[in-house]
């Protein structure tokens, strides 16, 4: 199964814990948080944060690199499946993300 099918999964649920119940049919297993996610990112519950309205409204200088805002690496950085910013392989973790 690939993120695109839980994004798929996510559309067709009616809630958050159907979605978990859906992708168990699926043998995937889904925190209640991570399914909350998902759930909330593809029914528009969702609400941006004041760092994602500056990206989308231009109001970042974008003239130094993207980093990780936890442990400052800039390799590794990959945007979260899930909606919500950015993954650093390197903290493993879901991460805010800073311009250096």
């Amino acid at each position: 199964m690939t993120p695109f099918d839980l994004i798929e999964l996510s559309k067709r649920a009616g809630s958050a814990q159907e979605l978990i119940a859906l992708a168990r049919e699926q043998r995937i297993e889904l925190s209640e948080e991570d399914a909350q996610i998902y759930f909330d990112r593809w029914h528009g519950m969702g609400e941006l944060s004041d760092d994602d309205l500056d990206l989308v409204s231009g109001g970042v200088d974008q003239s130094g690199s993207l980093v990780c805002a936890l442990c400052g690496r800039s390799d590794g950085l990959g945007i979260d499946v899930s909606g919500c910013g950015y993954y650093c392989y390197h903290c493993r973790c879901r991460c805010q993300v800073k311009y250096k």
